[in-house]
């Protein structure tokens, strides 16, 4: 059964689940209507990169930007967001606050050119790519635990989301960054049973992993705040009984 349509954004009346592996927890929304329906495409622009900002290298040092929207060579970024005039927070366009608790943000980034790294910082500054437990810490700025090109998720209200991009070749690049995204109106389903299916796939959703390996108090709060649990926990398929008792308890706590 297809949840999603040609730009991989989620129909109405289907379900997506934001999955946090730090805590093992996910919620459940079911897409009431995507506010944007046929305009879901904008084409931001170069990366928010002034010329003159110092960026680290990888081997080190630092360079500075040479023009607007260019990425120096063997360059990367620390934590980005990307201003829009008008918006809630006119320094961060996903930025929302806990009033909009109704509606999110579903986010497929496409950045040119497409062999640029890419990772995604949650809260901003707070980098999250992990291996071995925490032995190593991964991301742009390592020989892996990033992605290239684009990057797919969906922004947590009253959170600041840090977007990182490496250059590892030995030219400047001149950069561009589309956005396919949906506002989504929301709400979490009341049936413990139904939440229970999703979780354990008997039923059809869009799942979306958040990369949170360390939970942050940041975001924990905004969680709380926002949503007013930190999601459900995910349980074994022959653990229903249990499942559902917390379900119903966790339900009386939610927000939306």
């Amino acid at each position: 059964m297809k949840v999603t349509d040609e730009l991989g954004l989620c129909l109405e009346n289907e379900h997506l689940v934001a999955f946090i592996p730090a805590t093992s927890k996910a919620f459940v929304f079911r897409v009431k209507s995507r506010v944007n329906r046929r305009y879901e495409q904008l084409n931001y622009g170069p990366l928010p990169l002034t010329s003159g900002t110092m960026l680290p290298t990888f081997e080190g040092g630092s360079t500075s930007v040479p023009a607007d929207g260019v990425i120096p060579a063997r360059a990367y970024t620390t934590g980005l967001m990307f201003p829009m005039s008008g918006a809630y927070d006119s320094s961060d366009m996903w930025y929302t606050p806990e009033d909009y608790r109704d509606r999110l943000f579903h986010v497929i980034q496409h950045v040119t050119p497409a062999f640029l790294r890419v990772d995604v910082q949650i809260p901003i500054a707070v980098t999250q790519g992990r291996f071995q437990k925490d032995k190593i810490v991964t991301g742009v700025d390592k020989d892996f635990g990033f992605a290239r090109g684009s990057y797919e998720t969906v922004h947590l209200p009253k959170v600041h989301f840090g977007y990182r991009y490496g250059n590892d070749t030995n030219v400047p690049l001149y950069t561009f960054v589309k956005f396919i995204y949906a506002e989504y109106v929301i709400e979490t389903p009341k049936n413990s049973s139904l939440i229970f299916d999703i979780l354990t796939r008997r039923i059809p959703s869009h799942w979306i992993t958040l990369p949170i390996n360390v939970m942050d108090s940041t975001v924990e709060r905004a969680l709380t705040e926002v949503y007013g649990i930190t999601g459900f926990p995910l349980y074994r398929a022959d653990e229903r009984d249990k499942a559902l008792r917390d379900y119903d308890a966790l339900l009386k706590e939610v927000k939306v």
